[in-house]
């Protein structure tokens, strides 16, 4: 009767640590998740920066050379000027 006894307290603390390990790796699933999910939005974040940074110097770009007059010389260095 006591082996019963040990065998059923021994399958229900298996059960126990089985239901324990479950629950751990669930957690661990859910941290990754939300590791995951905060990085996803991080790049998210970044992209948006990238496209309106380059959109705003594309615009300048434009908008620089529109104004620069076509044939005009760049003004000679300080340098050259001292012949140094």
């Amino acid at each position: 009767m006591v082996r019963l006894l040990l065998a059923g307290i021994g399958l229900i603390l298996v059960a126990l640590l089985s239901l324990a390990a479950l629950w751990l790796l669930g957690e661990l699933f859910a941290g990754v998740g939300q590791t995951l999910v905060g990085f996803s939005a991080l790049l998210a974040r970044l992209l948006r920066f990238v496209v309106v940074a380059g959109g705003l110097g594309g615009a300048v770009y434009i908008l620089t050379s529109a104004w620069s007059r076509p044939g005009r010389q760049a003004a000679p260095s300080k340098s050259s000027e001292h012949g140094v």
